[in-house]
């Protein structure tokens, strides 16, 4: 009991990539996935998360074998630059999709009956955003020592998040031997090469869309700086294999209940998935079989995950684009808080005047999509680049398995690349 009591105490820095990736989109994915496909493409998701679980491994391992952050590593063996280059590309990917998260969050409150929409006040949505971002940023200058309390808070949101959607997984009465021949590989429609095409029809394009919202490369590059954070080094090797196994349950568990659910309670009907465009939209579905309260249960968990999502994804771009430039290390460092406010500023301007003039938010989720196009596969190869360092011998080498696992990552995150490069083409030529 004492043994389980202790690895429970030292599981967090998954956990905070947990909560990042189980964001609005990830949910809104999971979901629209169920009420398309039923149980049958649960084996996509329980790929996605185990080459995420391969990746925030190898990051774990690398935050404790080395002595400086991931970075500063490439700052000094490939210079300023380099470590420059890295960490602009990630702030731009998370600038992009912060949008994306506050025009999430006044969605997820939407659910609660709140008059955010557009038959609403414009005002109401500036004033929702105005001050979950001003509390945001008062607690990173609140705390000088930011990881405990952000730790602490993240494992909060992560319980109610799991119960929430837990509640409305019973209601919906899953059929279990379904959901297990459901993580036995079949394609979709097209076969399984249309899972990374271009040009697969708008179905397979939320498959597409749920393995990005789950196998999140920034994501699992951040778990490096969560480990130094906690203080781990080489002796915790074995803590950051117990700690990555807990967060990529958690991870796949809320994508495989939420999948679950909207298979249970959406798929065959006479729902429409293209009308499921956001989270309060799916809360809206259950609401007539669930009943009200459920529906207000379910829609706690969109919003705490929709929250822990708006906080960690901004401190991961401004810790990068901190460290990338060599201004700060550490979430505690003033170069990494006043990068992650900048983050913040700039996305809920973007989002406001989204709110203000009644336009969606298109350019910046283009923007976030072209720098995927250079900083996901750079974050990938870098994590490859330093776990193949030839002086990393002994107690630090990098177990084979862990190498295989990242390479075929780097594959499908290529992979996933050129399929945005391609649509991008694609809508600039249209």
């Amino acid at each position: 009991m004492q043994g389980l009591l202790s690895v429970l105490r030292s599981v967090g820095p998954a956990i905070i990539v947990a909560a990042v990736v189980c964001g609005p989109g990830s949910m809104l994915m999971s979901s629209k996935t169920g009420a398309i496909y039923g149980y049958s493409m649960l084996w996509v998701v329980v790929s996605a998360a185990a080459l995420m679980w391969g990746m925030i491994v190898l990051s774990a391992r690398l935050g404790v074998v080395f002595e400086r952050t991931l970075l500063g590593e490439v700052a000094a063996r490939l210079g300023r630059g380099v470590a420059a280059f890295v960490g602009l590309c990630l702030f731009l990917v998370v600038v992009g999709f912060q949008v994306s998260n506050n025009i999430a969050v006044v969605a997820a409150l939407q659910a609660f009956g709140l008059p955010l929409g557009s038959d609403g006040s414009p005002l109401m949505p500036v004033a929702v955003l105005l001050a979950v971002n001003a509390f945001v940023i008062a607690v990173i200058y609140r705390f000088s020592n930011l990881y405990k309390p952000v730790e602490k808070l993240l494992k909060g949101i992560v319980l109610v998040v799991v119960c929430s959607f837990l509640v409305n997984f019973v209601l919906a009465r899953p059929d279990i031997a379904a959901m297990l021949r459901g993580l036995i590989p079949s394609p979709p429609e097209g076969g399984f090469a249309m899972l990374l095409s271009p040009k697969a029809d708008a179905n397979v394009t939320v498959l597409q869309a749920l393995v990005a919202t789950t196998f999140s490369v920034a994501g699992a590059f951040y778990q490096a700086y969560n480990v130094r954070a906690r203080g781990w080094g080489i002796a915790d090797a074995r803590k950051g294999m117990v700690d990555s196994l807990a967060g990529i349950m958690v991870l796949g568990g809320v994508s495989v209940i939420l999948m679950s659910t909207a298979a249970a309670a959406l798929h065959g009907t006479d729902v429409d998935p293209a009308t499921l465009t956001n989270v309060s939209d799916v809360a809206r579905q259950f609401e007539p079989l669930f009943g009200r309260y459920a529906t207000l249960v379910f829609s706690t968990g969109i919003f705490a995950g929709g929250f822990g999502a708006f906080m960690v994804n901004a401190l991961i771009g401004g810790n990068m684009l901190a460290d990338g430039f060599g201004f700060g290390e550490t979430m505690n460092d003033r170069g990494t808080k006043h990068a992650t406010v900048a983050a913040l500023l700039i996305a809920m301007g973007i989002a406001i005047g989204c709110q203000l003039m009644g336009i969606k938010p298109v350019a910046a989720i283009t923007v976030a999509q072209a720098s995927t196009v250079l900083g996901l596969p750079a974050l990938a190869a870098t994590l490859l680049y330093l776990a193949t360092r030839p002086e990393l011998t002994g107690a630090r080498k990098i177990p084979r398995w862990m190498l295989v696992m990242a390479s075929l990552g780097l594959v499908v995150t290529t992979l996933l690349t050129a399929r945005t490069v391609l649509k991008l083409v694609a809508t600039f030529a249209g």
